[in-house]
């Protein structure tokens, strides 16, 4: 399965997210009372430090992101999704090309919550693996992502809202090669502290179509769409 033909299946499946459900107050969007639901297309490039190299990866991924309050402060969620990998660099040629899925954990305080103005406090846990081919040879990436972060967001009307995050991430894992070249390579990121910014529009109340850009230990975008029920 292509990536391109995960982004139509994705394009479709918005088609039923955006469709109308029951009505949901006003009070229970304030109050962070409802489930929420995202789907997101992202793109990004980074750098992986193995013992002798650095290599560039850009990263294509299809996620799917679920919230659950367990209280009007706290959320916590899952995700998962699918992503292909390049690392144009790496000299073998079973590790150039490689795709598979993640998995991971996602954790939200909310101290500060109003109808113009938000701040949350987040931890996100994932866990990533993919694998390339070659005639004779096979790679294996896994590795293990845990990012802090926190986000402000202000909403001067009630369509449109800005966010600005300040991130920082740890990152490690191993290339295992199996094949002509048998070895286990560790490998970590090359930066640590990034920043992520944004605009989510808002075409109806449980609705959120967003885009957002990234700098400092990645750079790329991501498009999502959120839906609360």
């Amino acid at each position: 399965m292509t990536f391109g033909k995960n982004i139509f299946q994705a394009c479709i499946f918005c088609i039923f997210i955006f469709l109308p459900l029951t009505h949901v107050s006003a009070a229970q969007i304030i109050n962070n009372d409802l489930l929420e639901f995202s789907l997101s297309i992202q793109n990004q490039t980074t750098r992986f430090n193995f013992p002798l190299n650095s290599y560039e990866v850009n990263a294509d991924q299809l996620a799917i992101n679920w919230y659950e309050p367990f209280s009007q402060y706290f959320h916590g969620g899952i995700e998962l999704g699918y992503l292909e990998i390049s690392q144009i660099e790496n000299p073998l040629t079973s590790a150039k090309f490689s795709s598979g899925q993640f998995a991971g954990l996602l954790f939200r305080f909310l101290p500060l919550n109003t109808a113009t103005i938000s701040l949350t406090l987040n931890l996100n846990y994932r866990y990533n693996r993919t694998e390339g081919k070659s005639l004779s040879q096979n790679s294996q990436f896994a590795w293990h992502e845990t990012l802090f972060f926190t986000e402000l967001q202000f909403q001067p009307v009630d369509q449109i809202s800005l966010f600005l995050a300040a991130e920082y991430q740890l990152l490690n894992g191993e290339q295992r090669d199996s094949g002509t070249s048998t070895q286990i390579t560790p490998f970590s990121e090359s930066k640590q502290q990034g920043y992520r910014f944004g605009i989510n529009f808002k075409p109806y109340r449980t609705g959120i179509i967003g885009i957002e850009g990234f700098s400092g230990f990645r750079s790329g975008s991501r498009l999502y769409f959120t839906r609360t029920f």
